[in-house]
């Protein structure tokens, strides 16, 4: 089949990768979001799909529109004829002229077990919720968000320390494989659909900056999810002063001991000498950290350059 493919992430990139490697499908087409000032310098950076197209398919072009549904984009697009278009986190929602375009539909890849999660974040709000499964959902895409009909979906554990960036490659291997046997099916005519229950629909909007503020007041388990959610990037973090300045103590990971109590609620250095906060139903142990200005270490280190007493929590500064 003829493929047009859109996507602009890495995660994106290694699907467009895998597809090339493993199947016989043609990608007349590769569409992603533009080149983006990067940095303070603000030097233009290609996308790691743009990267990987160019790489693996030197005779593909690269359409890089502002919108892939304007009229335009759709005019340009169309003139490939593609068979089907394979949609990864390419960060637009797409509308009914681009849809038309593949006579056999797009079909969108989704981090979430839908209609679980429909939105943008869909990794980083299962974990801030704590959720002990996860999955990869392939879906014919439609006009609302998320809730076209599903043809693939495939679920995985989760761990209760586990982090958005170790889910993401989890997904990633369920994603590369849920693809291939989907386009099997599609060009073999034997693909089936399968209606979303609206009513099980649960929103996964975009991370905001308030999101990735920790609040040291709140339950522990909430936080440990929050910094989980967050990892590696862009991370979450406590604000703290030190040196009589306001800085952000951003936290990569982090675990829950529950033989480890304080009462009241306080922050402590633990028996084996982490950061943590204590509280009367256990620890939470901060195990990497970075202060701003600084480069990320584990909580023991850091602790020999900062010690406890030359911090200050703060819920806000």
């Amino acid at each position: 089949m003829r493929i047009v493919f859109l996507g602009t992430p890495a995660f994106a990139a290694s699907v467009l990768e895998h597809i090339v490697h493993t199947t016989k499908h043609e990608v007349v087409l590769v569409v992603s979001k533009p080149d983006a000032p990067v940095g303070r310098g603000q030097h233009l950076v290609a996308t790691p799909v743009k990267e990987m197209a160019q790489r693996l398919l030197p005779q593909v072009e690269v359409f890089q529109p502002q919108k892939a549904s304007d009229p335009k984009s759709v005019a340009y697009i169309r003139q490939f004829h593609p068979d089907v278009g394979v949609v990864v986190a390419y960060g637009e929602i797409l509308k009914p002229p681009f849809l038309e375009i593949p006579r056999f539909g797009s079909y969108n890849i989704h981090a979430s077990l839908l209609p679980a999660y429909r939105g943008a974040a869909p990794i980083q709000r299962s974990l801030m919720d704590g959720c002990s499964r996860s999955g990869v959902t392939i879906f014919r895409i439609n006009i609302a968000l998320d809730s076209g009909d599903i043809v693939w979906q495939e679920g995985c554990s989760v761990g209760p320390d586990t982090t958005a960036g170790e889910l993401t490659k989890d997904l990633l291997e369920l994603a590369k494989r849920g693809i291939v046997e989907s386009l099997e099916r599609i060009e073999a005519g034997s693909v089936t659909f399968h209606h979303q229950p609206p009513e099980e629909a649960i929103s996964a909007p975009k991370i905001v900056p308030e999101d990735l503020i920790l609040d040291p007041t709140q339950d522990i388990l909430r936080i440990h999810d929050r910094i989980r959610a967050l990892s590696p990037t862009p991370g979450a973090y406590f604000f703290v002063q030190y040196r009589e300045q306001t800085k952000r103590l951003k936290v990569f990971r982090s675990h829950i001991d529950p033989s480890y109590t304080l009462e009241p609620t306080r922050w402590s250095v633990t028996p084996q000498g982490f950061l943590g906060l204590a509280t009367p139903e256990g620890t939470l142990v901060l195990d990497v950290v970075q202060l701003e200005g600084r480069s990320s270490m584990a909580s023991d280190q850091f602790l020999r350059g900062v010690p406890l007493e030359q911090l200050q929590f703060l819920v806000r500064p």
